[in-house]
């Protein structure tokens, strides 16, 4: 298969999943090293197709946002030890957490996709910060980030609000 077919048949397979595809999956399927994957993967970003990298690998960024749902963002603050709480609060009341941002003092904004929404979700990444608590985005601002958020409306996105400001998790001035 040469890189062109090989660079539409990932995009095929990433409009056809619904869950993201780590390079190596990828590298498995077309007999390529993970290295050429990352690279394909920059070409198909270059060529202008929304391509989001997440820590369970690579998806649309269409597939991110379901626009039938109330968006809005949480600002909190917390440590390490607060975060599958954290976590665990929004999915237990049934919201999607779909990124991080923290506002860095030289960087400025730096933003995460963070795709969370079911328990498994919360493991994979609990499981992925635990031997390194510095990979946490937050660890840079003192805990102070913001996640968006997904909700099934307006109220509901309150809700999830007042559960995080309940576990003291809910940044507030």
């Amino acid at each position: 298969m040469k890189a062109k077919e090989r660079r539409q048949a990932i995009l095929a397979d990433l409009k056809e999943q619904s869950h993201p595809i780590t390079a190596s999956q990828l590298a498995q399927r077309y007999q390529v090293s993970r290295q050429v994957i990352v690279g394909d993967i920059a070409l198909l970003r270059a060529s202008n197709i929304a391509i989001t990298a997440s820590n369970q690998g690579y998806f649309l960024t269409s597939h991110l946002i379901n626009t039938s749902y109330y968006t809005g963002k949480i600002v909190c603050q917390h440590g390490l030890d607060q975060t599958a709480t954290e976590l665990q609060a929004i999915i237990d009341l049934g919201a999607r957490l779909i990124d991080v941002e923290v506002d860095h003092p030289i960087y400025g904004l730096l933003l995460a996709p963070l795709p969370i929404e079911k328990q498994a979700d919360i493991d994979y990444f609990m499981e992925s910060i635990k031997q390194d608590p510095s990979r946490l985005l937050s660890s840079l601002t003192e805990g102070l980030h913001s996640h968006t958020i997904q909700c099934r409306d307006f109220e509901h996105f309150r809700q999830v609000q007042d559960r995080l400001k309940e576990l003291g998790i809910l940044y507030q001035d």
